[in-house]
């Protein structure tokens, strides 16, 4: 097994270099950190993350925290979000690792913020005052999260700009001349991004709730007609579900577009390319998105102290029309 020796010798520095390049304690030239970093590799050297952060070091790791991931049937974008934020952390030297907690529960996160294991943590499926943010913030922990939602402080994040999302689909569907949209959504409400963004348009929403799987998706194709007689066409916030609308739509008659209009605007563009009718989308760029935010995590990082002033970015994605919308039937 490969000593930070080993690697000192191989990269012509000192043990303590290395020590400086894997704690983010002291600034190395980028030449000297790549030619490090670059000695690791070809050595396939594995770092003491717990003895660098006993040691006072920051230690090179960006943890994703999430919880609940298990409890349904994750969608590809789960995935996607995932992998981009491993390939950001990545591409800046740093390594990265799912923290998984109970729900209700803080002796995951507190185990997490006193072993000093990781330099930052990325939150997942947050929700409104989310503890976990609570937690962080009054310990000084350097976090973001991917998503927005009030937790009653300034903090970092990375989210898509769902308002103008939902506006830009809005506008596609109204301009070919449908006023009443069928909104597919796991919410029981229609959320407040959307009531803002729909608010310059004169047409009628009508809230079509469904679980976010294939065979839920199936069911409310079968039942459209009779629920939602007015409906001309739908703007899904589904990904899964939606696969499973277009798949059944051909078996109980109803025809996409010539029928029933749809624009996907959370899905991946290869669920919408692949599907049995080729769905319309806002593009949601879940990797790029996620890829950015591990990016952002890291740079939090290495500026050491904790900023006032919060990084954020909001990502909206262009419209890729694949045919799945027409003008309403007569």
């Amino acid at each position: 097994m490969a000593t930070r020796a080993d690697v000192a010798k191989l990269a012509g520095v000192s043990e303590s270099t290395v020590s400086y390049v894997l704690s983010g304690k002291r600034p190395i030239g980028e030449e000297t950190r790549k030619r490090v970093l670059k000695a690791i590799d070809k050595l396939g050297y594995k770092a003491n993350y717990a003895a660098s952060a006993l040691a006072g070091g920051s230690p090179r790791m960006v943890t994703m925290m999430t919880e609940n991931m298990f409890l349904t049937p994750p969608s590809q974008i789960d995935g996607a979000l995932v992998d981009g934020i491993v390939s950001g952390v990545a591409q800046s030297g740093f390594h990265s690792v799912i923290w998984p907690i109970s729900s209700g529960d803080d002796s995951d996160i507190q185990a997490l913020v006193e072993s000093n294991f990781s330099g930052g943590v990325i939150l997942m499926r947050v929700t409104e005052n989310d503890r976990r943010a609570h937690y962080l913030h009054d310990r000084g922990v350097h976090f973001l999260i991917i998503g927005r939602t009030n937790v009653g402080f300034d903090c970092n994040y990375v989210d898509r700009d769902f308002e103008t999302v939902y506006r830009n689909a809005l506008q596609i569907l109204t301009d070919a001349g449908h006023t009443n949209i069928g909104l597919l959504s796991g919410n029981s409400e229609i959320n407040p991004y959307m009531k803002k963004a729909s608010s310059p348009f004169k047409v009628t929403l009508e809230l079509i709730n469904s679980k976010n799987n294939v065979e839920s998706g199936s069911e409310v194709a079968r039942s459209i007609k009779q629920n939602h007689p007015k409906v001309t066409a739908i703007l899904s916030l589904l990904d899964l579900a939606t696969l499973g609308f277009v798949e059944t739509c051909a078996e109980v008659g109803i025809s996409i577009p010539a029928d029933l209009s749809i624009i996907g605007v959370n899905m991946l563009e290869d669920q919408a390319e692949n599907s049995k009718v080729r769905i319309s989308t806002i593009a949601f760029h879940a990797y790029e998105i996620a890829q950015s935010c591990g990016k952002m995590m890291v740079e939090i990082i290495k500026a050491g102290k904790i900023e006032t002033t919060k990084r954020s970015e909001l990502w909206v994605g262009e419209y890729m029309d694949r045919g799945s919308i027409s003008k309403p039937p007569s």
